[in-house]
């Protein structure tokens, strides 16, 4: 069986909710761009073969030039997170694959570990973080019933599939179809169990530009 596990890096999303004009991807955090951050962890990692950067089309030749090795395979992305993961896949020979968002640059070694340590019995997997606040529903300006949060998770990247059952995951996808937030969800839906691998809180998704503010002053 195969063992190797390859990482797919998610990169090709726009930074227009930052305010800037190039791909989020690329938007410098403390003097370097966002995705080298996660890159960096999981070249660093002993399990992990290689790393497969998903980016822009407009990106690729400077992401080749500045990062392209024996170890870093660049492709294309899609329209939709997810055709940008399925290039990723396809680039990819490895038994497993991890996907990790390039927005997410807080990841550790112990969070690839949690994962690594669940694979044995476990094709799909997801990092997760305990809710800790307290949940509501609400209609318009109307506080409805507040949610159990001992129900709930936040989940995370990096995830982890068997690679092959990804891919029939994705061939699985017809025209009109729901798209999928995240690969687990489409694992799912097509009848496989997720199990749940304990993240950091700390490794959170930079979306807005506080959050790139909070993420700048947590790396000095």
């Amino acid at each position: 069986m195969n063992k190797t596990i390859d990482t797919i890096i998610v990169a090709a999303g726009s930074g227009s909710r930052l305010g800037f004009s190039i791909p989020k991807a690329f938007v410098p955090l403390a003097g370097k761009p966002l995705l080298s951050w996660s890159l960096d962890t999981f070249l660093q990692h002993s399990c992990i073969r290689k790393v497969i950067l998903v980016v822009p089309q407009p990106m690729l030749d400077e992401t080749v030039s500045k990062f392209g090795s024996p170890r870093v395979t660049c492709v294309v992305g899609g329209t939709e997170r997810w055709e940008s993961v399925r290039n990723g896949i396809i680039a990819s020979d490895a038994g497993y694959v991890m996907i990790h968002d390039a927005a997410r640059p807080f990841v550790t070694a112990g969070v690839i570990d949690s994962i690594l340590d669940k694979s044995s019995h476990s094709e799909c997997i997801f990092t997760a973080t305990p809710v800790v606040d307290t949940i509501r529903k609400y209609t318009n300006d109307t506080a409805g019933e507040t949610i159990n949060r001992e129900e709930l998770v936040r989940v995370g990247t990096p995830q982890f599939f068997r690679r092959s059952a990804l891919s029939k995951a994705f061939q699985s996808i017809k025209p009109g179809d729901a798209l999928p937030t995240d690969e687990v969800m489409l694992m799912q839906k097509n009848g496989h169990t997720a199990t749940i691998a304990w993240g950091d809180p700390n490794n959170f998704k930079i979306t807005t530009i506080e959050d790139l503010r909070l993420a700048e002053a947590l790396k000095k």
